[in-house]
């Protein structure tokens, strides 16, 4: 099937510096367009698991941070000075979480799902034709485990101090609930603001699509798929092998090597389905216990009882997603629960006066978001299917902000991935249904049951086949004089990986924002290089001054003493010299002054001659008909060969 899977194309519409989102559309009809049907049969059913497992993904990776790392493990072993306090703010926390958070996403899904289905039909009015895709749409990856880290666990860590003296007066539950509160609000009201400041980033898209190199502009692509969506899940399926391994060899021998599990004629086993309940089962027999008290359980921080004991009794404890008692105390404590959304409408923006403190991550995170929308609407042009930029960016902004009002913290986006579902044979049910499923699942609170049922590497396979085909598509787009870039863009995305956990100070800065404008502008700068585009550089590189300078890019500096801290990791503010000489911004900014010079100097050398001139539209056709030349070369060797 991967062969088969269109990612590039010879006819790409002409770009313009601004796109009106109206005129846009030449006359197609606002009405639902018959013609591009719902259902496509068998491909439309392996579009709409994959699409819905790739979102499962992200929620029980996303979940297991929220409640399970940053509530239980970071938050629940805080407030040493109260008994009892951190965990008690840990629990509240998980309630919250699962009553409103999970059910606030059920919306922004509908709503995103919805008008893309929409969408796709009103593209194939306009141009005459039925066999046009929707744009997948789905939890946002890395801006959610920014915001959570960076705003969520701060917030919760402010609300816990804020209410402490409660506690210490001996309401210990009144005062968790009351922190859990705030950092809910402030989670709410953040995750709105940065829907507004995303559809904001729609005036630009269209301008920096025009002006951008391939490269550059399939940097966020090519380091979210190639680190988060591929080499992260690696990392999981090499930890438990007898549960993960074979869920691995069905994604790889069905997506890439074609292999179809057929039940009955043409009725097949969707390959995502088949990978899950492999992977389920083999959970469920065991595949990941470890004796308690084992170094192996200590190692991998498996605390939750094998099998029906309770926790006092259990010889064995495993990994999340393969407890009886998980997933009784879930459902009995979630499932269709009365608290259901209760206060959670429009409350959580109760928080809007609380997050002026985090107004510079909000604009860095809306700026993450709105650089991976473009990225992503790209790739669907590639694969035939050129959709509105400016249109996309508002949607993405507005269902963000949607899902907000009803208490959800995370963003949502255009997915990377269309010519994965194009090719499949999917048009826009697989987006439709996608979102009618889990605005059912997430509102009927079952999905905290699921996060218990369902091992996290049992969604990897389906998100590694993602993440390398995107990675193929990145270099098919690209000139392949731009193939180092492209390379080069990698390495911010691993920083950022590795940031969490490694203290190296390079590594802290270029993992800065899920290393998305470190690497946007290390692409970008890189192709100009190549190209000899001398003036542009220097352009670029001044504009990277005050990016620097005020905490945009590299913004690994030394924080205040404010709680939460205004200044410092993955924050705006003034980085100037200062006494303590960790600052790093004005470095950064001398840097790219620099920089400046450097690249004006050879601008001026090409102009008396004394350096080649730079590669224009001729140099694109030479790299071309270069391309077209190796791959003829290679199949009559292949030919020869045979």
């Amino acid at each position: 099937m991967a062969d088969k899977v269109q990612l590039s194309r010879d006819d790409k519409p002409a770009r313009k510096f601004i796109e009106n989102p109206i005129t846009w559309w030449k006359g197609a009809g606002y009405g639902w367009n018959t013609d591009v049907t719902i259902w496509n049969g068998t491909g439309e059913a392996e579009a709409l698991c994959e699409l819905f497992f790739d979102n499962l993904a992200t929620l029980l990776g996303v979940t297991g941070s929220a409640v399970g790392h940053i509530g239980y493990g970071i938050i629940g072993n805080g407030f040493s000075d109260v008994d009892g306090y951190g965990l008690a703010i840990a629990k509240a926390w998980e309630k919250i979480y699962f009553n409103r958070v999970i059910p606030g996403c059920a919306f922004a899904l509908l709503f995103g799902n919805a008008y893309y289905a929409y969408q796709c039909g009103r593209l194939g009015s306009k141009e005459k034709r039925n066999d046009v895709c929707a744009q997948p749409y789905g939890m946002n990856t890395t801006v959610i485990y920014i915001t959570l880290y960076a705003i969520q666990l701060e917030a919760l860590f402010t609300g816990g101090y804020k209410y402490i003296g409660q506690a210490v007066d001996g309401d210990v539950d009144g005062a968790a609930l009351a922190a859990a509160e705030y950092a809910w609000k402030v989670g709410v009201s953040a995750n709105f603001i940065i829907g507004l400041f995303e559809m904001l980033g729609a005036v630009l898209g269209e301008s920096i699509r025009k002006v951008t190199p391939t490269a550059a502009f399939y940097s966020p692509l090519l380091g979210v798929g190639f680190v988060w969506l591929a080499f992260s899940p690696m990392l999981k399926i090499a930890a438990e092998p007898m549960m993960c391994l074979i869920p691995f060899l069905i994604v790889m021998v069905g997506f890439f090597g074609g292999v179809r599990f057929t039940m009955f004629k043409k009725l097949s086993l969707p390959i995502a389905l088949t990978a899950i309940i492999y992977a389920t089962a083999a959970g469920w027999a065991g595949a990941c216990k470890r004796k308690i008290g084992s170094e192996g359980a200590t190692a991998y921080g498996y605390s939750l009882p094998f099998g029906e004991s309770e926790m006092i009794d259990a010889e064995y404890v495993t990994c999340q997603g393969t407890s009886i008692k998980g997933a009784e105390d879930a459902y009995d404590q979630f499932a269709w629960s009365s608290d259901m959304l209760k206060d959670s409408v429009i409350k959580g923006l109760d928080g809007l006066g609380d997050i002026s403190d985090y107004f510079s991550t909000i604009f860095l995170v809306a700026m993450v978001g709105f650089t991976g929308t473009m990225a992503c609407v790209e790739s669907a042009s590639a694969a035939g299917d050129d959709y509105p930029m400016t249109e996309t960016m508002l949607i993405d902004g507005l269902g963000t902000a949607f899902g907000a009002l009803f208490g959800s913290i995370y963003s949502t986006t255009v997915y990377i991935g269309h010519p994965v579902y194009k090719a499949l044979g999917a048009k826009r049910g697989y987006s439709l249904f996608n979102g009618l499923l889990y605005c059912a699942l997430l509102l009927s609170g079952l999905f905290a049951s699921l996060y218990n049922v369902i091992p996290e590497c049992a969604n990897g396979a389906i998100l590694i086949f993602v993440g390398l085909l995107l990675g193929r598509q990145a270099f098919e787009e690209s000139p392949s004089r731009h193939y180092p870039a492209l390379l080069l863009s990698i390495f911010p995305y691993i920083c950022n990986w590795a940031k969490l956990s490694m203290p190296d100070e390079g590594i802290q800065m270029m993992g800065q924002a899920g290393g998305t404008v470190f690497s946007f502008v290390l692409a970008w700068m890189f192709c100009l290089c190549i190209d000899r585009k001398f003036i542009q550089a220097t352009i670029v590189s001044f504009v990277a001054i005050p990016l620097s300078l005020f905490g945009l890019f590299a913004s690994h500096n030394m924080p205040n003493d404010e709680v939460p801290p205004t200044e410092g990791d993955e924050k705006m503010g003034f980085y100037g010299k200062e006494d303590h000489d960790y600052n790093n911004g004005w470095r950064w900014a001398v840097s790219w002054a620099l920089a400046c010079v450097f690249f004006g100097f050879h601008a001026l050398l090409q102009k008396f001659g004394c350096v080649e001139k730079e590669i224009g539209i001729e140099g694109e056709k030479q790299d071309e008909t270069q391309v077209k030349q190796d791959e003829t070369q290679v199949n009559q060797m292949s030919e020869e060969s045979i």
